[in-house]
């Protein structure tokens, strides 16, 4: 028994990044197709009315939260749902979905750190090395000329687009780490179902501006297609299997499943736009590898006994 319920948090956890590293391949077709804000307005309609009834259903309501949570709730909506969007399809505006992709696998790198400022843990000379490494492929992915991808804009478009997806990886470090401060029980659909009510939020003035401007035309089926696995997909089911996994999972081993994010996102990027890895990338996406495989074993996450 002890063996399953160590298990289901783990697949939980792989579940989720493997999901959401497939925001990078669809977020490269939301903002080739559709604008950003109705697209993201209409994901969270989508996200909240499949997510409010099961929650009536199962759980009879919205869970009563003091003031101190709904602040936290909201500063990680804030967070991981509005400022992580944004961040990423501007990134995958100036960079391509592969390379966009691995700077996404350093997020157990930023939440090695985050968990050394915040827990006082120290990363050690081997976690110092796997950070180094990661930053090393970043760099590599900038000299193999990754803004390419994107088939427009200036050389220094690659150092922007990998500037905005990094901003998007500590955004998303935030959102993952801001769930274990919460000191009330929440379920993990009863989380889901709040981030995508206050995603709907949080985006419902973009999306109006953009229906009111551009108009409805960009809505054809595939695009509706795009939707629908944003708001069921991304925004319902990967926040289930995370918010179920982290409750059981110390911060430190949460980080360390998160490096299913960028295989998730390079192979289906690989997969679903046709983009492949040159050699400089694929350097960079093992120096990146490495480094998370580095920070996972680094001597702070290890339990230290007393005296």
């Amino acid at each position: 028994m002890s063996q399953s319920l160590r298990f289901r948090p783990c697949l939980d956890l792989c579940l989720a990044m493997a999901i959401v590293g497939s925001s990078v391949a669809a977020g490269k077709l939301v903002v080739a197709t559709l604008p950003v804000g109705l697209a993201m307005g209409l994901r969270f309609v989508l996200a909240a009315a499949l997510s409010l009834p099961l929650l009536y259903r199962r759980e009879g309501g919205l869970p009563r939260l003091s003031a101190r949570s709904w602040a936290l709730l909201l500063v990680q909506a804030l967070c991981g749902v509005f400022a992580f969007n944004w961040l990423l399809l501007w990134g995958l505006a100036r960079t391509s979905a592969v390379s966009a992709g691995v700077v996404a696998g350093t997020t157990p790198l930023t939440m090695g750190l985050a968990s050394a400022l915040l827990f006082r843990e120290r990363p050690g000379w081997v976690g110092w090395l796997g950070i180094a490494l990661a930053a090393a492929g970043v760099m590599a992915l900038n000299v193999s000329g990754a803004g390419e991808g994107a088939g427009e804009g200036p050389a220094g478009a690659s150092w922007a687009g990998l500037g905005l997806v990094l901003a998007a990886v500590c955004c998303e470090t935030a959102f993952l780490l801001l769930r274990k401060t919460l000191r009330e029980p929440l379920s993990a659909l009863a989380g889901a179902t709040l981030m995508s009510c206050l995603g709907l939020v949080l985006f419902a003035p973009f999306a109006a501006y953009d229906a009111l401007t551009q108009g409805l035309g960009s809505l054809t089926p595939g695009a509706w297609v795009l939707i629908g696995w944003y708001g069921a997909g991304i925004s319902v089911a990967a926040y289930l299997f995370w918010f179920r996994g982290v409750v059981a999972t110390p911060a430190h081993a949460a980080g360390v499943f998160t490096g299913v994010l960028p295989l998730s996102a390079v192979g289906l990027s690989a997969l679903v736009l046709g983009e492949t890895l040159d050699p400089a990338q694929a350097a960079g996406c093992a120096a990146v590898v490495a480094g998370i495989v580095l920070v996972s074993l680094r001597p702070g996450i290890r339990p230290r006994r007393a005296g």
